[in-house]
């Protein structure tokens, strides 16, 4: 038996990865460069704190510290400072006691090492608090001196404070916006499906024998949408935590709760509109007749969810142009119809309507509140 050839060679795929490089990596660019600015900005203000401060010509650890609070997200920036500390504080404490008790040498400074590590690692084995004790200690007994260490803890804290200060006070993100951004994007990926959905009926309802292709089609784009689904439920957690941890966050704890219980169904929207494109598929590979008014409900159901990505921090936004009643309106009136009403063919794609329906009228149905700038 001749065995399948690969469906491109080695250099072809090689042309593809390095084709596609400059897109990747200018959006890679616009994702880190606001970042990448304020650790600049940041590192050149910790420097010059800690020489007036400190009287230090060169206080290389302040802008080294600062950059290192700064690595991570905005959310767990806190963390990351205090375990840098502290682990520099258990290195210095252990190196300038190995230092006073057995003296400065090779055999010293690696054992000031491990001990240092060993202190940190009983209270957290985090590796940036177990590489900064290390370090502390290594400088403190290697160069014989304390003041190298002393020195380290108080750069350390000049820069960590200063990170801390302007991610977690001066320049901190939305949660709520955050959050929104993310609802967002998921909505209108499953509007856009809806839509494709509302599509191939008409056409299966007009004799178009594409129709059922196009309903899979619209299946597949929606299953395709749980990267998206994924992103909000992580914008869910980091949005709470920002809440947590910035004075920005505390700010808009009100606001980003409402949306949180609000949201909270976004996953089983999702679920119900793959399971109703599916089952318009179904229909469609039947020829089953399907009724313009389960055709239009699709068509408005979509709508809605398009009109909650537009605005996701409304609760109950207008439906959009030509459709007189708004988001909760017409959720709630798909919701309230009686699949058993239809005939056998089309009952199934009107309970599956009536049912994704119900779980958009969750998104729509809090108390409307005002929407945070």
């Amino acid at each position: 038996m001749t065995a399948a050839r690969p469906s491109s060679s080695p250099v072809a795929r090689a042309r593809e990865v390095l084709a596609g490089w400059p897109g990747r990596a200018a959006g890679r660019l616009r994702q880190a460069w606001v970042r990448i600015a304020m650790d600049g900005v940041v590192a050149v203000a910790a420097f010059v704190i800690a020489q007036v401060v400190l009287r230090q010509p060169t206080p290389i650890f302040a802008p080294i510290a600062a950059i290192v609070c700064l690595t991570d997200s905005a959310e767990k920036r806190g963390r990351r400072a205090v375990r840098l500390l502290l682990g520099v504080i258990a290195g210095v404490m252990v190196g300038e006691g190995a230092r006073l008790v057995v003296g400065s040498g090779w055999l010293q400074v690696g054992a000031a090492v491990v001990v240092g590590m060993l202190v940190v690692s009983l209270g957290s084995i985090n590796p940036l608090a177990l590489l900064q004790s290390g370090i502390a200690a290594l400088l403190v007994v290697g160069i014989g001196s304390s003041q190298a260490g002393w020195q380290r803890l108080a750069s350390a804290v000049i820069g960590g404070a200063l990170a801390l200060l302007v991610s977690q006070v001066l320049v901190t993100p939305s949660p709520v916006r955050r959050l929104a951004d993310a609802a967002a994007t998921a909505l209108r990926e499953i509007a856009d499906g809806l839509d494709e959905v509302a599509g191939a009926l008409r056409a299966v309802a007009h004799g178009d024998p594409d129709g059922a292709a196009s309903a899979r089609h619209a299946a597949e784009r929606l299953r395709g949408a749980h990267a998206d689904v994924a992103a909000v439920l992580e914008a869910r957690e980091t949005s709470e935590r920002l809440a947590r941890s910035t004075v920005r966050g505390r700010r808009e704890r009100g606001p980003l709760a409402a949306m949180l219980r609000r949201l909270s169904g976004l996953e089983y929207v999702h679920a119900g509109a793959v399971l109703l494109a599916r089952t318009a598929a179904d229909v469609a590979e039947r020829g089953d007749e399907v009724p313009a008014d389960l055709v239009d409900g699709v068509a408005d159901i979509a709508g809605v969810v398009r009109a909650l990505a537009e605005n996701p921090r409304d609760a109950d936004p207008v439906a959009g142009r030509g459709r007189p009643g708004d988001a909760h309106g017409i959720a709630d009136a798909l919701a309230r119809t009686d699949p058993d009403a239809w005939s056998s063919g089309p009952a199934p794609l009107a309970s599956q309507l009536h049912l994704l329906a119900q779980d958009v009228d969750a998104l729509t149905d809090p108390p409307r509140r005002q929407p945070v700038g």
